[in-house]
C-alpha cells in the first residue's frame, strides 16, 4: 500500500491547509508539507484528510511533533478509513480458488490457482494460468474467506504482462474483473476493506 506523496487538507481550529503527505506506518508518523503552514505548539491536536484522486481516503489524526513554515510532522498518529475508501486499494491476500476450464472431450476440469492481491477492478492470480495458450478470460470458483458461499467470477488479462514473485519461479498474472454476481461484489469489498484495516492495524500496532 503507498501512503507516500498523497494529496492531504491538514485542519487545526479554523485553519485549513491544502498540501501534500507521507504517512510512515513503521514511524506511526504523518509527514505534511506545504507552501504555508501553520506552525504549532508541540503537541496541538490536528486532522489530516488524504485523498486519492480527489476522493476521501485515510483520516489521520495525531500531536504535532515537528512544525516548521513549510513542513509538520505528526506523531504518533491514528488512522481511520473513510466510507468507501477500500474502492482505491490493492491489498495482499493468499486465497485459494480453482481455475474451471471447459473442454471438448473431457468436460468440466478444474485447476488450482491462487489470488495473491486483490482490488476493487482486479486479481493477481498465480497458479495453472497461461495468458498467451489461451488464458486470456478465465472464470475462477472462489470460497471463503473472500466470499460467505462459494461463487464464480470471470476474469480477463489486463496485458500488463507478468509479475514474478519472490522465488521467481512462479509468474502471477493480473486480471480485471469482468463479471461478477452483485451481492457477491458486496462481499467482495467488504473482504478488501478488513483486510486493508487489519494490515494498517497490524502495522500501528
Amino acid at each position: 500500500m503507498n501512503l507516500s506523496h498523497l494529496e492531504a487538507v491538514l485542519y487545526f481550529d479554523k485553519v485549513t491547509v491544502k498540501g501534500i503527505a507521507d504517512i510512515s506506518l513503521t514511524d506511526h508518523s504523518c509527514a505534511f508539507r506545504s507552501d504555508f503552514v501553520p506552525i504549532l505548539h508541540f503537541g496541538s491536536e490536528v486532522t489530516i484528510v488524504t485523498k486519492i484522486n480527489g476522493i476521501p481516503f485515510l483520516k489521520v489524526t495525531g500531536a504535532v511533533y515537528l512544525s516548521s513554515k513549510r513542513f509538520m510532522r505528526v506523531q504518533p498518529i491514528t488512522l481511520a478509513l473513510f466510507k468507501n475508501a477500500e474502492r482505491l486499494c490493492e491489498v495482499p491476500v493468499r486465497v485459494p480458488a480453482e481455475k474451471i476450464s471447459k473442454r471438448l472431450f473431457s468436460g468440466v476440469h478444474h485447476s488450482d490457482c491462487t489470488i495473491v492481491a486483490c482490488s476493487a477492478k482486479s486479481m493477481t492470480v498465480t497458479g495453472d494460468i497461461h495468458p498467451d495458450r489461451g488464458d486470456g478470460t478465465i472464470e475462477l470458483y472462489i470460497e471463503g474467506p473472500m466470499f460467505f458461499d462459494g461463487t464464480t467470477v470471470k476474469l480477463k488479462y489486463s496485458g500488463d504482462g507478468m509479475i514474478f514473485g519472490r522465488s521467481g519461479k512462479k509468474a502471477r498474472y493480473i486480471y480485471k474483473i469482468v463479471k461478477i454476481e452483485k451481492r457477491c461484489y458486496s462481499e467482495y469489498m467488504r473482504y478488501i476493506r478488513a483486510c486493508t484495516i487489519d494490515r494498517l492495524a497490524k502495522s500501528l500496532g
